[in-house]
């Protein structure tokens, strides 16, 4: 049995808008609620013409025909705190509630290759640079009906291809950034330099995206940016906590938001890090029946991409920032539940925040209570088996 990531990819899976079509909203593929009809609810309407509106800043590369792609601002169209629309870690409430935020947003495009630079990529590299919200200027060209979800991105509204792309005031931007944009830095070295400045990986991420960092300063989509992001800052982590003595005692750790549950086992031990994902029925990926997915690593590198996607790695980075705060090192165990009320995708920012969330809550347990929950591990690793079979 495949992935069922490789059967219901994205929500502009032709295959998919078959079924849906048949089902018209009546939920027949299992989930509590139809994605495209919330979807509809929250669309703004968007008009071919000049516009003057602000970015929180934010940004999407595509990457369907790299290494020429479709590159542009988000631009917030109706929102009194643009910077609220692009800020994850304080989002709380419903999936109603993010889509509705998000659905604000258009997503401005401009065939870009990503190999070059001119006047419009380094005008949106100023804005997603700035740490506060920037007006600019654009002419809206073609409205494209087709909101964007996806397992790694954040959710986002129309798309409208645009041109002659203006700031219409200065972009802050922090002086560490320009350190990082004027030195030939490695990008590794960018991405480390920022994240211990105590800039959020969400920042970080869209400056990997438009080419901000690195010496040869070329745009990343951001799908992948988001990953690399991520996968770059815990192996650097890794290595920093591979000299750290053991914790003492075990810690159980627990969270749960926007449909998804999170249990966070950590025990005395070498690092090995332990993700396990059940796709309860009803949710996005998974309408019509349970899934348990689950993927593993020690403290030497990981090589492969991880089967269970970007959620992987999202869930990896708060763990391992835990770990180097207290300073100590141990075996982790991650149980990922999702629950029918997760019947759209938001975004890998929902693990990372999840499980950055579950880690300020956390109690000491003993030995039997540990028992329990890894034979529970060992369990769901079979039945992860089977769903792979």
């Amino acid at each position: 049995m495949q992935s069922f990531r490789t059967i219901f990819f994205i929500l502009n899976d032709p295959i998919l808008h078959v079924i849906c079509a048949k089902c018209k909203g009546r939920l027949l593929c299992g989930r509590k609620k139809c994605p495209f009809l919330v979807k509809f609810r929250f669309r703004r309407n968007v008009e071919v013409g000049e516009i003057e509106r602000p970015t929180p800043p934010s940004v999407f590369v595509g990457r369907i025909g790299y290494p020429k792609v479709f590159a542009g601002p988000l631009i917030a169209m109706d929102y009194d705190d643009p910077e609220f629309l692009d800020s994850p870690w304080l989002w709380k409430g419903s999936v109603e509630d993010v889509m509705a935020l998000r659905m604000s947003l258009v997503r401005g495009m401009k065939v870009c290759d990503v190999r070059k630079e001119d006047g419009f990529v380094e005008t949106l590299r100023e804005a997603v640079a700035s740490i506060r919200h920037v007006e600019i200027e654009c002419g809206i060209v073609k409205v494209v009906e087709k909101p964007v979800f996806d397992d790694i991105l954040q959710p986002m509204g129309v798309s409208a291809k645009i041109d002659g792309l203006k700031l219409i005031e200065n972009p802050k931007i922090p002086k560490k950034v320009e350190k990082v944009w004027n030195d030939e830095m490695k990008a590794v070295e960018g991405v480390g330099y920022l994240f211990d400045s105590g800039f959020s990986t969400y920042y970080i991420q869209k400056l990997f995206s438009v080419g901000i960092l690195g010496i040869e300063r070329r745009m990343v989509p951001t799908r992948w940016s988001i990953t690399a992001v991520h996968d770059l800052l815990g192996e650097s982590l890794k290595r920093e906590i591979a000299g750290f003595e053991s914790v003492n005692d075990s810690m159980l750790f627990s969270y749960e938001h926007f449909g998804n549950r999170f249990k966070i086992l950590i025990t005395p031990g070498e690092f090995s890090f332990n993700l396990i994902e059940v796709w309860r029925k009803g949710s996005f990926w998974s309408p019509k029946s349970d899934w348990i997915g689950i993927d593993s690593e020690t403290i030497r590198r990981k090589k492969r991409y991880s089967d269970l996607g970007g959620g992987y790695y999202a869930a990896r980075l708060p763990v391992l920032e835990f770990l180097r705060r207290i300073g100590r090192k141990g075996r982790v165990f991650v149980v990922r539940e999702i629950t029918p009320e997760y019947y759209a995708p938001l975004g890998v920012w929902v693990v990372e925040e999840g499980v950055r969330r579950a880690l300020e809550r956390g109690k000491k347990v003993d030995e039997e209570v540990v028992g329990g929950i890894l034979r529970s591990f060992e369990i769901q690793a079979t039945l992860s088996d089977f769903c792979r079979e």
